[in-house]
C-alpha cells in the first residue's frame, strides 16, 4: 500500500508540474501586451489558439499511442520536451510568428501528459474503489498546478520580465522530467489488442457524449483561465511591475484553490457523480450569468463559486469516466479522446473572447453571458450521457450481486 501511495503522489506532483508550461502564457500575455504596443488580443488569441490545436490533435493522438507504451516514460518525453519549448520562447517570445510556432509545439507536447497520468493511476491502483477515489484526489494535481504557476509567474514577471515567466517554467518542467524518469516504477504496459479494436472500444456512445460535454465545459475553463487574468489587468490599467503587487495576483491562486475545494465537496455528495455534475454545472451558469451585474466584491466571490462549481465536473469527464473503461482497456484512449474533444472548445474560445470584447469597443459582459449559457449546455449534455447510457449500466452492475444471492438460495 505504501509503494502505491508513493507512486500515486509521485504522479500526482507532475501533472501539477506540467501546468507551468501551460498557465504561464495567461500571465505573459498582459505583460507582453502593455511591453509592446504593435502587439494586440487577436495576436494571442491566435497564439492561444495554435496551442490549445495542437493540444486538441495531440489528445487525440496520444491517447491512442501511449496506450502502447510505458506511460512514465510518455509523461518525461512530454516535461523534457515542453520545458525545452519553454526555454526557447524566452528569447523569441516578443515575435509574434516565433512565439506562435513555438506554443504550437509547446500545446503538442503537453498533450502527452494526462492520458498517460490517467492510465498510470489505473495501472497502480488495486481496484475500482481505489481508482474512483485515487482519481477525484488526481484531479486536484492541476488545480494546485494553476494556482503555484499562476503565483510564481506572476512574481517572476514581475521581478524579471516577461522573459523569466518561460524560463522558470522550463527549469521546472526539465526537472520534474529527470526526476520522474528515475524514479519510474515498473509497469505491465504492453498492449492487450489491436489498433483498429482500441479505436472501436474508444469511439463509442458515453465516450463521444463525454467529449462533447468536455468540449462546451472547457470553452468555460479555458476561458477564465486565460482571458480572466487580462481582463482584471487591462481594465485596472495596472503596469508589469505591480503584477507581483497587486491584490488581483493573489486573487487568482485563490481561484483554482477554490476549484480544490469545490472538488472535495463535490467528492463528498452520496448521489452519482453524473447526477452531482449536473448541478454542479448548472449553479455555475448561475454564477456567470450574474457576474456581470455584480459590484466588484461580489463579483470576485462569484468567480471563486465558479470555480468551486467547475473542477468537480470536469475532474468527472477527464478522469473518472475514462477510468469506468479500465476493463475495456482504452483508459489513456478514452481520455485522449475526451480531452481532445475538451480541447476543440478551448480552441475556440481562444478566438471568441477577443472578437466579442473588440467589437463590442471593450466590453466584456457578452462574454461572461456566453460563459453562462455555455455552463448549462454542459450540464445537459451530462445529463444526456448519464439517462442515455450510464445509467442502465449501473442499475444492471446493482441487480447482479442481487441474482447471485437469489440464486444461492434456491
Amino acid at each position: 500500500m505504501t509503494k502505491i501511495n508513493l507512486q500515486f503522489w509521485n504522479l500526482w506532483t507532475t501533472y501539477a508540474i506540467y501546468y507551468f508550461g501551460k498557465v504561464n502564457l495567461s500571465i505573459i500575455i498582459p505583460a507582453l501586451l502593455i511591453t509592446f504596443k504593435d502587439l494586440n488580443l487577436y495576436n494571442f488569441g491566435l497564439v492561444s489558439l495554435g496551442f490549445m490545436f495542437a493540444y486538441a490533435i495531440g489528445q487525440f493522438l496520444h491517447g491512442q499511442i501511449s496506450e502502447r507504451f510505458n506511460p512514465y516514460v510518455y509523461i518525461t518525453m512530454g516535461l523534457l520536451l515542453s520545458g525545452i519549448a519553454n526555454l526557447f520562447m524566452g528569447f523569441v517570445g516578443s515575435f509574434f510568428v516565433m512565439l506562435l510556432m513555438l506554443e504550437t509545439f509547446d500545446g503538442f507536447f503537453q498533450s502527452m501528459g494526462w492520458s498517460s497520468v490517467v492510465r498510470a493511476n489505473a495501472l497502480i491502483q488495486k481496484n475500482d474503489k481505489e481508482r474512483d477515489r485515487s482519481s477525484t484526489i488526481l484531479g486536484c494535481s492541476y488545480q494546485i498546478g494553476t494556482a503555484v504557476t499562476s503565483l510564481v509567474s506572476a512574481f517572476v514577471v514581475a521581478w524579471w520580465g516577461w522573459q523569466a515567466g518561460f524560463w522558470v517554467a522550463s527549469i521546472m518542467l526539465i526537472g520534474r522530467g529527470v526526476t520522474l524518469y528515475l524514479t519510474k516504477p515498473k509497469v505491465d504496459h504492453k498492449p492487450k489488442q489491436t489498433v483498429k479494436k482500441q479505436v472501436r472500444g474508444t469511439i463509442t456512445f458515453p465516450i463521444v457524449m463525454s467529449g462533447l460535454s468536455l468540449m462546451v465545459l472547457n470553452m468555460v475553463r479555458y476561458g477564465v483561465m486565460t482571458w480572466l487574468f487580462a481582463y482584471y489587468i487591462l481594465e485596472g490599467s495596472h503596469t508589469i511591475a505591480e503584477f507581483g503587487e497587486v491584490s488581483i495576483s493573489s486573487f487568482f491562486v485563490f481561484i483554482p484553490l477554490a476549484g480544490v475545494c469545490g472538488t472535495l465537496i463535490y467528492n463528498k455528495f452520496p448521489w452519482k457523480k453524473d447526477i452531482t455534475s449536473i448541478i454542479f454545472l448548472s449553479l455555475m451558469g448561475v454564477c456567470w450569468y450574474i457576474f456581470p451585474f455584480a459590484d466588484s466584491f461580489t463579483g470576485s466571490l462569484l468567480v471563486l463559486a465558479s470555480s468551486a462549481f467547475l473542477y468537480g465536473p470536469h475532474v468527472f469527464l477527464v478522469c473518472t469516466i475514462p477510468t469506468r473503461f479500465k476493463e475495456k482497456d482504452v483508459v489513456a484512449s478514452s481520455t485522449g479522446f475526451i480531452d481532445g474533444m475538451g480541447y476543440i472548445g478551448t480552441t475556440i474560445i481562444m478566438m471568441v473572447v477577443p472578437y466579442l470584447v473588440i467589437e463590442t469597443q471593450g466590453s466584456w459582459n457578452n462574454v461572461f453571458i456566453l460563459w453562462s449559457l455555455i455552463s448549462f449546455a454542459a450540464a445537459a449534455l451530462v445529463a444526456i450521457t448519464y439517462f442515455g447510457h450510464f445509467k442502465d449500466i449501473i442499475l444492471q452492475t446493482n441487480e447482479q450481486p442481487l441474482k447471485k444471492k437469489e440464486g444461492k438460495s434456491r
